[in-house]
């Protein structure tokens, strides 16, 4: 039974990575596991994972790109000027 950790992320989304390799899995050629995965560990981040991250992000500077365009640029607004 190989051992893998759980990460839990802010976001809802978790990760599952390898602790150690069992028996089986350290004697074959390219480490493969049939067997039972056992979860040793669960660990809260208190983070959003790397892909949500990344995904705000784009979406804060996409909205912060939007809200640049054309405001207070210039002069002439089509009202008279006296």
């Amino acid at each position: 039974m190989c051992d893998f950790d759980e990460f839990i992320f802010t976001c809802g989304h978790s990760a599952f990575r390898l602790k150690c390799y069992c028996h089986y899995a350290r004697n074959h050629p390219t480490h493969k596991c049939r067997r039972v995965k056992k979860l040793r560990a669960c660990w809260d981040q208190g983070r959003e994972c790397d892909a949500c991250a990344e995904e705000r992000y784009r979406q804060a500077c996409y909205q912060y790109a939007q809200g640049q365009g054309g405001q207070g640029h210039g002069q002439g607004g089509g009202g008279s000027q006296q």
